[in-house]
């Protein structure tokens, strides 16, 4: 009788608390959702006219440095500067564009960096973080606090005084794109009071201590962050931090101050210096004055200061610029000496890539951009450069005219070669791998204007002149070396659903023999399809297909040469350089068929399969599978499958082709991706 009685109080206690732990689970995913939702009861209307004011306090301890410290962006003038300590000071003006999108301009500028260079620019997004959204700084690193990233984290829930209540929060796998970290959230509300997040991200580990703003739209960014980094790269080791105050007042001072930059930020800075950054100033300031009575000045020779200060910066470190008399002109140069921009494929062998661009607004409706984005092929020995020039006379329609100049790709003519072989001597010598190539010089002239966000028309022209690689053994045999070509062209764009919508175009080609001496006739039809799906959780779906045909070829002279359809060299617009491309595809194979029907699908996300991984995992920012398929004369169908993941450090590749049915090959492709958003 005691046994029973003892067995039925055991199963009313277990009762009891599992009801108590579901109420428990189910008030904890209630404040979840809470937190999740807190930004859509904000009214964001008014973001676009709102500006704010900020402080913000860097200082960077260079506790072990070496020479590979010199290529790495914004770190060329502390690799060389005889200075380990350094502090910088700025008060700037925030202008919204939206919620989460806005203009820095800055008031107000201290700083012992050498020619008051900026640098581990990267930490500017650590300081603006976005906790109700997605993506915590930029477009990575996956927020605990967004609905559909719950998934990857746990939480455990402190329920403090006052209707407050702490939330710890760490990632079921460690992976770069997921944080730890706790917050104080009000369970009233949902919104988040203050916290803590860590992780490593880019070669950066960080942690950021914040506190939010108490209503309205001000509540769902940070009025104060301290961010502590370290970054460690080869031996090179750096910390950093850096103090960032928003939403505090405008501040005027006496222009006839005798430093106003000083006395602006001493008004506006939140806490007083320590007595090693006032040091840090009274060295800096004492050893770059010019005063001789006070001190003698360094005097630096012609020879350091050019490579030093302008050939060594200008070649390792990005350049950006504004010129004009009202700065409406905007130039950016890559580092145009950078190992850090190579890469490796089984086709190409080692390639090295450049790029220079520059805008000039004449106003808020027109502008003109130019753009010189260039690569180098070690094992072609070939430079590959494309060069647009670009009139934008409407903003609202996208209407604009462009002039294209670029060098193209490689081509093949195999029936121009067997015409050669016909009229070579038997002694002749040349290389029978490069007879049939041909490099491909191109002007396009174009003219483009959206008639709704729905239909957008094209027209212009193209010109090609081709040039025989083995231009002396062409001459050997009496044949000419370069053919030309002259061709109208025009296309639609319709996108069924808007702007954002995939992307269908058909475009048609007619080169004209005798129009302006050209001497090649054909006539093309092509078909595409482009769209990038964003799913979530940074995760994308790339999709692509076409097709393409010739209706009229001009007998031996004629190339094979499609817009959708080529060994692209200079890859662009997509997430990543293979996508919608063929890896393994030997490059004749683009140049041989009068028709050709294409389909590329690449999946994309952070968390797949290595990515869960104990310790490689953590180093993995993205996955991809790629999924290729073609079908050309002699190749029914052509199939390409993938595997490639991205790091800190670079993106690799491995391919396997299927053609016809048997096995074809396999492959790799190396791409360094060190630094690229730096």
């Amino acid at each position: 009788m005691c046994i029973g009685r003892i067995i039925i109080l055991v199963i009313l206690i277990g009762q009891t608390l599992t009801i108590g732990g579901q109420q428990n689970v189910r008030r904890d995913i209630l404040l979840l959702d809470q937190i999740c939702q807190y930004k859509n009861k904000i009214d964001t209307s008014m973001a676009r006219s709102t500006q704010t004011y900020a402080y913000r306090k860097f200082g960077l301890n260079v506790i072990r440095r070496n020479i590979t410290l010199f290529p790495i962006p914004t770190m060329y003038r502390v690799a060389h500067s005889k200075n380990r300590r350094y502090i910088e000071e700025s008060y700037e003006l925030f202008s919204h564009k939206s919620t989460y999108d806005f203009d820095a301009k800055r008031i107000a500028h201290l700083s012992t960096i050498p020619q008051h260079k900026q640098t581990m620019t990267r930490l500017d997004k650590f300081l603006t973080p976005k906790f109700y959204e997605e993506t915590i700084f930029g477009p990575n690193v996956l927020s605990p606090f967004c609905k559909v990233n719950r998934v990857f984290y746990r939480y455990h829930f402190k329920y403090l005084y006052n209707n407050k209540v702490d939330i710890t929060f760490w990632p079921k796998v460690k992976n770069t794109q997921l944080v730890y970290g706790n917050a104080i959230v009000d369970a009233s509300t949902g919104r988040i009071i203050s916290g803590e997040i860590r992780g490593e991200f880019d070669m950066i580990k960080f942690a950021l201590t914040f506190t939010m703003g108490d209503s309205g739209i001000y509540s769902l960014f940070p009025t104060r962050c301290t961010l502590n980094s370290m970054f460690e790269f080869l031996g090179n080791i750096i910390q950093a931090s850096n103090i960032a105050a928003c939403g505090l007042p405008k501040v005027k001072i006496d222009s006839l101050a005798t430093n106003p930059q000083e006395q602006l930020i001493a008004a506006v800075r939140c806490d007083s210096l320590t007595a090693d950054e006032r040091q840090l100033y009274t060295d800096y300031y004492y050893d770059n004055q010019t005063d001789s009575t006070t001190a003698t000045p360094k005097k630096r020779g012609w020879a350091k200061r050019f490579f030093w200060d302008i050939l060594g910066d200008n070649l390792l470190n990005k350049i950006t610029s504004n010129y004009g008399t009202t700065n409406q002109g905007y130039l950016r140069i890559n580092p145009l000496f950078n190992p850090l921009y190579m890469g490796y494929s089984g086709h190409k062998g080692y390639y090295y890539k450049f790029d220079i661009r520059t805008t000039y607004t004449f106003s808020n409706n027109s502008y003109l951009y130019t753009r010189f984005k260039a690569g180098y092929s070690f094992k072609q020995r070939h430079l590959y450069y494309t060069i647009p020039f670009e009139y934008h006379f409407d903003r609202r329609h996208n209407g604009y005219i462009e002039l294209r100049f670029s060098n193209g790709n490689w081509i093949r003519n195999g029936l121009l070669k067997d015409e050669l072989l016909s009229q070579l001597p038997d002694t002749a010598n040349y290389n029978d791998e490069r007879l049939s190539y041909f490099r491909d010089l191109n002007l396009s002239l174009l003219g483009s204007y959206d008639l709704n966000p729905h239909i957008t028309l094209q027209a212009g022209i193209v010109a090609h002149r081709r040039t025989a690689v083995e231009q002396g053994v062409y001459r050997q045999a009496g044949l000419r070396t370069s053919y030309y070509s002259v061709a109208p062209k025009a296309e639609v764009i319709w996108r069924p659903m808007g702007r954002r919508s995939p992307a269908i175009n058909a475009a048609y080609e007619r080169s004209i023999r005798g129009l302006a001496n050209a001497d090649i006739a054909y006539e093309r039809w092509e078909f595409d399809l482009q769209h990038i799906i964003a799913l979530n959780r940074l995760r994308y779906l790339s999709l692509r297909a076409g097709g393409g045909f010739y209706t009229l070829r001009d007998g031996s002279k004629y190339f094979l040469d499609y817009t959708n359809f080529r060994d692209n060299n200079i890859p662009d617009g997509w997430n990543d350089e293979w996508t919608g491309e063929f890896s393994l595809l030997g490059n004749q194979w683009y140049n041989m068929s009068r028709y050709y029907v294409r389909s590329n699908i690449t999946y994309e996300t952070p968390l797949l399969a290595l990515s869960r991984l104990p310790w490689i995992g953590h180093f993995i920012e993205k996955e991809r599978i790629y999924s290729n398929i073609l079908v050309v004369t002699h190749l029914h169908p052509y199939i390409e499958v993938g595997y490639g993941l991205t790091t800190r450090w670079l993106s690799a590749g491995l391919f396997v082709a299927n053609r016809n049915g048997h096995y074809d090959g396999i492959g790799v492709k190396v791409g360094l991706e060190l630094f690229r958003q730096w």
